[in-house]
């Protein structure tokens, strides 16, 4: 007798006995599904399903912290704006303060110069009057000294 899988097909011979074995087998198959379905597949199922769910909302999570995140921005893009925009106009203003202080102060550095100026000017004016006059008086008798010693005798 032929004992190969082809040998026994081409025989005409049954490869499977149908006898009361089968229905311990299919019992056996059974009970051992229900029991892996309650304890293995179902638990697993439900693990695979809140890790699932746990993803989902956590990437919903993220979308809307990505969202407020973006809307933050936004808002704190604009509030940047407003007081760059506040802090321009404060830096014209001290700018415009700053030079309107410092023409005051220039002109008052002029009215003072100039004051200080007509003062050295009308003093120069009178030393050089005082001078001057001394000069009047002095320059005849230093002339006749000049004349004395060129001439080494007394001028007339």
């Amino acid at each position: 007798m032929p004992s190969t899988l082809p040998a026994l097909l081409l025989s005409g011979g049954a490869v499977i006995d149908l006898d009361g074995s089968l229905l311990i087998q299919l019992a056996i198959f059974f009970v051992a599904f229900e029991l892996l379905r309650r304890l293995v597949f179902r638990p697993m199922i439900a693990l695979f399903d809140a890790r699932e769910a746990a993803i989902d909302g956590a990437k919903r999570e993220a979308r809307s912290l990505e969202t407020e995140a973006e809307e933050k921005l936004k808002a704190f893009e604009t509030e940047m704006k407003k007081v760059r925009a506040e802090a321009a106009a404060d830096r014209d203003s001290i700018r415009q303060d700053a030079q309107r202080l410092e023409r005051e102060l220039l002109a008052k550095a002029r009215v003072e110069a100039d004051g200080m100026l007509g003062d050295a000017t009308a003093k120069m004016q009178s030393d050089a009057a005082a001078i001057r006059a001394d000069m009047k008086k002095t320059v005849p008798a230093l002339a006749g000294q000049i004349a004395e010693k060129l001439l080494g005798r007394k001028a007339a």
